[in-house]
C-alpha cells in the first residue's frame, strides 16, 4: 500500500494541503478574465485525546487498488503538529473494523521531533465507517494507544467527515499566472504560492506549489539557503500532480539527479526563479512519467516554525 509515511511528506502536507477540514484553506484567486474563485472544502475531523479536543486542520483520504485488486485505504488528519492517521488494506466500505490489526490499524502522532517517542500505535480500539460513498467518507473511533516506551495516550470520541471528490484548486485568470512550465511539451499557467518551514528536523524547507484546477506542480528545497542552484532530487524534490488520481501523481527519484531548480531573487517573503526535472510515475507498476521544462515562478511566500 502506498502510504504517506515520511516526515518531510507529513510536514509537507501539514503545510500546503488542497483540502481541509475546520479552518477552510482559500487558495489566492485568479484576477483576470477567466480566472476562477478559489475552491473551499469543508470537511471534519476531531476527538479527545486524554481528555483534550484536538480538532484537525487539515484532512484528507487516499485510496488504491493493489496489486491483488483489492482496495486500500489511508486517512489522514492533521493539527500541526498532532496526527491521526488509520490505514487500511482491502477496505470494504461500511463497518466496523479492528483499530489494531494487520489489516486495518490506527495511530495518534504527538510531535515530528521524535517519531518513535512521540507516535502512538493502537492496542485496541474499533473505527466504525457509517457512510461510504462516491463523494465522502464519514465515521467515528475511539482507540488506545501506546509508544514505544509504553506511554499510553486514549483517543475518545473521534469522528471524520472527508470527501472523495478530487478538488480543483483556483485557475489563473488571462495573463495573471504567477508560474508555468511546459508539461510533455504543453504550456500551463499555475496560481503559484510557497511557503517556508523553519525547525530543527528540516532545517530551512520551502515548498513551491502552483494549481491549476485538478492540475499542481511542487517543488520542495530540503535545505533552503536562498539565491543559487539546487538539483532535483538532489537539494530538492520536484512533483506534478495531473488529476489526483490513484496514477496521476508524478514525482523525482530521491537520490537520482533528473533537474534543476535556479533561485534568482529571494526576500523574506518573496522567491523567484526558474526549473525543469523529470518525474516518474508514483505508481512503480508503470512507467510513464512527465517532463517538466521551461518552469518559471514569482511568488510570495509565508513563513511557519515549528
Amino acid at each position: 500500500m502506498k502510504n504517506i509515511k515520511s516526515l518531510l511528506l507529513l510536514l509537507v502536507l501539514m503545510t500546503v494541503g488542497l483540502n481541509a477540514c475546520q479552518k477552510d484553506i482559500v487558495f489566492v484567486e485568479g484576477s483576470g478574465p477567466g480566472g476562477t474563485a478559489p475552491a473551499i472544502v469543508k470537511t471534519s475531523m476531531k476527538a479527545k485525546v486524554n481528555g483534550v479536543w484536538v480538532e484537525c486542520e487539515f484532512a484528507y483520504a487516499q485510496e488504491y487498488v493493489n496489486s491483488n485488486g483489492k482496495k486500500d485505504l489511508q486517512i489522514s488528519g492533521y493539527k500541526n503538529p498532532k496526527a491521526f492517521v488509520f490505514t487500511w488494506q482491502d477496505f470494504k466500505g461500511v463497518g466496523t473494523y479492528n483499530a489494531a490489526d494487520l489489516i486495518s490499524n490506527a495511530s495518534y502522532t504527538e510531535g515530528i521531533t521524535d517519531p518513535f517517542t512521540q507516535t502512538y500505535f493502537a492496542e485496541s480500539g474499533t473505527i466504525k465507517i457509517t457512510t461510504y460513498t462516491a463523494k465522502a467518507i464519514i465515521g467515528t473511533f475511539e482507540f488506545k494507544a501506546a509508544n514505544t516506551v509504553g506511554d499510553v495516550k486514549t483517543v475518545t470520541e473521534g469522528q471524520f467527515t472527508i470527501s472523495l471528490e478530487p478538488i480543483p484548486g483556483p485557475t489563473p485568470g488571462q495573463g495573471t499566472g504567477n508560474m508555468s512550465a511546459r508539461v510533455d511539451g504543453t504550456s500551463i499557467n499555475f496560481v503559484g504560492q510557497a511557503n517556508l518551514n523553519k525547525g530543527p528536523l528540516f532545517g530551512n524547507m520551502m515548498t513551491i506549489y502552483g494549481t491549476n484546477g485538478l492540475k499542481v506542480v511542487t517543488i520542495i528545497v530540503y535545505n533552503f539557503k536562498g539565491n543559487g542552484t539546487y538539483d532535483i532530487d538532489i537539494d530538492a524534490q520536484g512533483g506534478y500532480n495531473e488529476d489526483q488520481s490513484q496514477t496521476g501523481s508524478y514525482a523525482s527519484e530521491t537520490g537520482v539527479k533528473t533537474g534543476k531548480l535556479i533561485i534568482t531573487s529571494s526576500t523574506s517573503n518573496s522567491v523567484k526563479g526558474t526549473f525543469e526535472f523529470i518525474a516518474p510515475n508514483m505508481d512503480t507498476s508503470l512507467s510513464t512519467k512527465k517532463t517538466i521544462t521551461e518552469g518559471k515562478f514569482d511568488v510570495t511566500y509565508t513563513t511557519t516554525s515549528i
